[in-house]
């Protein structure tokens, strides 16, 4: 009886014993390559988004944050809105779908130095990007 009981009660341990939930690295769906040129007043942004999910896009939204310091002031081939140092840019009707291990280029002019900070991260339908 002892050696039931005692069965018993490890088994019971053993299910209530916290365990880690299986994590699997979610592989990233876009690539963004971020580009800039100017001087220390201004800069163009060049960004590069490469679909490299397992499958087409069908209209896509992009979104960063500018570091404090630097400032939208008007984009091309998306349509940007900002709320402060927050961007998101929407595709439009031409450039909306994109295939797999197919890019799209949009861009931005904004104040502020070209050698200041990049964005932290950009993500493409909430999904976070490789960049560089």
């Amino acid at each position: 009886m002892h050696q039931l009981l005692g069965a018993s009660a490890g088994l019971t341990a053993a299910l209530l014993m916290p365990t880690q939930p299986a994590t699997a690295e979610v592989p990233a769906v876009c690539h963004v390559a971020y580009e800039r040129t100017g001087d220390s007043w201004s800069f163009d942004g060049k960004i590069t988004i490469t679909n490299t999910g397992p499958s087409t896009l069908y209209g896509w939204t992009l979104k960063f944050s500018l570091p404090v310091g630097q400032t939208f002031r008007s984009g091309w081939e998306a349509d940007f809105h900002v709320n402060g140092q927050d961007i998101t840019g929407y595709s439009r009707p031409y450039n909306s779908v994109v295939s797999r291990e197919n890019s799209v280029q949009v861009g931005f002019h904004a104040a502020g130095s070209v050698r200041g900070p990049r964005p932290a991260e950009f993500r493409i339908n909430d999904h976070v990007c490789t960049t560089s």
